[in-house]
């Protein structure tokens, strides 16, 4: 299933992307970016997917300018949403996350303004030694979307 956002999600998703972009390097916050896109894009395509995400999940997205260490809640569970361009693309989170981990991982594909989802995971499965690769922008934990929960199983899981 594809999620379009409307022009007008696209403007506020513009909007905040540009704001945290200015507020996180003005406070010096490191961009963790994996991969060679510009730092807007990869603010573009954050907030981009969050929104999304929230359209699928059916619930309020996170519209403040600050880095949050997750970015949306489901059911009083936190969700860290990452996204790829690649339809193939991994659920890829920083190996600095340990420490900030959500409760669960959620992978959407795609580009602004379209996104589909990857899957989901618990972090439990994936910040763990195991998972630890290098995709050439130095050491993460990855996985494939074929080891990540559907919709309908991260809902009856997140529903207990």
């Amino acid at each position: 299933m594809i999620i379009r956002l409307d022009v007008t999600e696209q403007e506020v998703c513009q909007h905040i992307a540009k704001t945290r972009y200015n507020s996180a390097r003005s406070k010096g916050i490191k961009d963790n970016k994996k991969g060679p896109q510009s730092n807007y894009e990869t603010d573009l395509e954050g907030v981009g997917s969050e929104m999304a995400a929230s359209k699928l999940l059916n619930v309020w997205p996170d519209l403040s300018e600050e880095i949050a260490v997750h970015d949306l809640i489901f059911m009083n569970h936190t969700v860290d949403v990452k996204a790829t361009k690649y339809r193939t693309g991994k659920l890829i989170v920083g190996l600095h996350k340990k420490h900030k981990a959500c409760d669960y991982y959620m992978l959407m594909l795609g580009t602004f303004p379209e996104y589909s989802l990857g899957g989901f995971c618990r972090k439990e499965s994936i910040l763990n030694e195991n998972t630890i690769t290098n995709l050439g922008w130095g050491q993460l934990h990855a996985l494939h979307q074929d080891q990540l929960m559907s919709l309908d199983e991260f809902k009856k899981e997140t529903m207990l």
